[in-house]
C-alpha cells in the first residue's frame, strides 16, 4: 500500500503541468526545481553582499567621484547577464542539449565551472578577510578558514533546493534590517562628492573600471535550474530591489567617506554604526554582521554548487568540482604569505579576463537557449516527441496551497485502493 501510495504521487507529480518540464526530460534537472519566489530570494541573497561590503571601497580607490557612475554601469551589465541566465533556465535548453551530448555545450560548461570556482575563491578570500577584521580579531586565521568553510561546503553539496529554503526563509529578516538602517540612518552626507560626472576622461574611466568584471555574473549558477512559476512576477522584483540597494549603498558610501572610503572594510557595517535607534538599544553593528554572514554564506555555496552542477554536464560527474572548490577555499588563503596579495590581484588585468568571460558566458547561452528553441520547433514540426521545458511553467500559475492539496488527494486515493 505505502509503494502504491509513493507510485501515485510521483507520478502526480510528473504529470503536473506546474512543474517546468526540464525535470521530466532531463534527470540533471530533477532535483533543481524552485519557484520564481525563491529564485528572486536567491538573487538578493547571494546577489548583492560582495557588491555593497568591501568592495565600495576598492572601487573609490580607483575611481574616486566616478564611484557611482561606475556602479550604474556594472549593475546595468549585471542585470544583462541575469537576464540571459533566466533566458536560459526557462527555456529548458539544458535538459535538450544535455540529451543531445552537445559537445560545445559541454566545453562551455567546463570552462564555466573554473570560473565560477575561480570566482568563489576570491569571494572567500574577501569575506575571511572581513571576518578577521570585524569579528574574529586576533584569531588563527585557519579558525576562520574552518568555521567559514563548513556551512559553505555543506549547503553547496546540499543543493540549491536547500539553499533556495534558507534564502526564502531569511529574506525577509535580511531585507528588514538593510532597510531599517537605511532609513534610521543618522549622519553627515555630502551628495556633492558624487560628482562631477565624467570627472576622468571616457578612456580612462573604462581602463580602470572593467578592472572590477569579477563581480559581473554572481547569478550564472541559476542556469541550472528549473524554475515554476506563480502569478507575481518575483525575478523582476526581486532584482529590482536587490539592484536599488546596490545602487543606494554606493551613493551613500561616497556621500559619507569621500577619500576616506578606501579605508572602510565593510559599508553595510558602517551604515549601521550611525543608526540613531542605536542611541536608544545600543550599538546595532551586530545586527548588520548577522547580514553580511549569512548572506555571504548563501553565495559563496550557490557558487560551489553552480561550479559543481556545471562540471557534471561537462564531465558526468560533480566530485572533481566540489573537490577542487573546497580545497581552493581551504588550503590556498592558508599558504599564501598575505590574503591582501589576491585582494590586490583581482583588481589587475585579471579583472579584463573576468569580464570577458562574464559577457561570453552571457552570450553563449542565449545562444544555446535559442538553439535549444529552435531544435524543439523542428522536433515538433516532424512528429517526434519533446520536451517543452520552460512553457509549462510559464503558463501555468502555481498556487502552493492548490499543489501540496493534490498532491494529499493522490495520496488518499492511493491509500483507499
Amino acid at each position: 500500500m505505502k509503494n502504491a501510495a509513493s507510485t501515485s504521487l510521483s507520478a502526480d507529480k510528473t504529470a503536473s503541468p506546474s512543474v517546468s518540464a526540464s525535470s521530466e526530460a532531463a534527470p540533471l534537472s530533477a532535483a533543481n526545481v524552485i519557484y520564481n519566489s525563491q529564485a528572486a530570494n536567491l538573487v538578493f541573497a547571494c546577489g548583492i553582499v560582495f557588491k555593497v561590503s568591501s568592495l565600495p571601497g576598492l572601487v573609490y580607490s580607483e575611481m574616486m567621484s566616478d564611484t557611482l557612475w561606475l556602479y550604474i554601469f556594472m549593475v546595468c551589465l549585471d542585470a544583462l547577464c541575469l537576464a540571459a541566465t533566466f533566458f536560459f533556465a526557462k527555456s529548458g535548453a539544458d535538459a535538450v542539449l544535455t540529451e543531445k551530448n552537445n559537445a560545445a555545450y559541454r566545453a562551455v560548461c567546463l570552462l564555466l565551472s573554473g570560473y565560477i570556482t575561480l570566482k568563489g575563491f576570491v569571494y572567500f578570500v574577501y569575506t575571511e578577510i572581513f571576518l578577521m577584521v570585524d569579528l574574529f580579531v586576533g584569531v588563527a586565521p585557519y579558525i576562520v578558514v574552518i568555521v567559514l568553510a563548513l556551512p559553505v561546503v555543506y549547503l553547496g553539496c546540499k543543493g540549491v533546493r536547500g539553499i533556495a529554503r534558507c534564502a526564502e526563509l531569511l529574506t525577509p529578516f535580511l531585507l528588514a534590517i538593510i532597510v531599517l538602517n537605511l532609513a534610521f540612518l543618522e549622519t553627515d552626507l555630502d551628495a556633492g562628492r558624487n560628482l562631477p560626472l565624467y570627472a576622468m576622461p571616457t578612456e580612462e574611466f573604462f581602463r580602470r573600471g572593467l578592472r572590477f568584471g569579477l563581480w559581473l555574473g554572481d547569478f550564472f549558477p541559476l542556469l541550472f535550474v528549473a524554475v515554476k512559476n506563480k502569478k507575481f512576477p518575483y525575478i523582476a522584483v526581486g532584482a529590482g530591489i536587490s539592484y536599488s540597494l546596490v545602487i543606494i549603498v554606493a551613493l551613500l558610501a561616497v556621500a559619507m567617506y569621500g577619500g576616506a572610503l578606501p579605508y572602510v572594510y565593510n559599508m553595510l557595517i558602517r551604515i549601521a554604526g550611525f543608526n540613531q535607534l542605536s542611541l536608544e538599544i545600543g550599538r546595532l553593528e551586530w545586527a548588520a554582521l548577522l547580514v553580511v554572514i549569512v548572506m555571504a554564506v548563501l553565495g559563496l555555496s550557490l557558487q560551489m554548487w553552480g561550479a559543481a552542477e556545471s562540471c557534471r554536464r561537462a564531465t558526468g560527474t560533480p566530485v572533481p568540482a566540489r573537490l577542487v572548490f573546497a580545497a581552493a577555499v581551504v588550503v590556498i588563503p592558508l599558504a599564501v604569505p598575505t590574503m591582501q596579495d589576491i585582494v590586490a590581484f583581482s583588481m589587475t588585468d585579471f579583472g579584463y579576463v573576468m569580464l570577458g568571460l562574464s559577457l561570453f558566458f552571457a552570450a553563449a547561452f542565449t545562444v544555446f537557449a535559442l538553439y535549444a528553441r529552435r531544435s524543439r520547433a523542428v522536433r515538433e514540426k516532424l512528429g517526434k516527441p519533446s520536451p517543452a521545458p520552460a512553457a509549462a511553467a510559464e503558463r501555468a500559475d502555481v498556487s502552493p496551497a492548490a499543489e501540496e492539496e493534490d498532491v494529499d488527494a493522490a495520496a488518499k486515493e492511493a491509500l483507499r485502493e
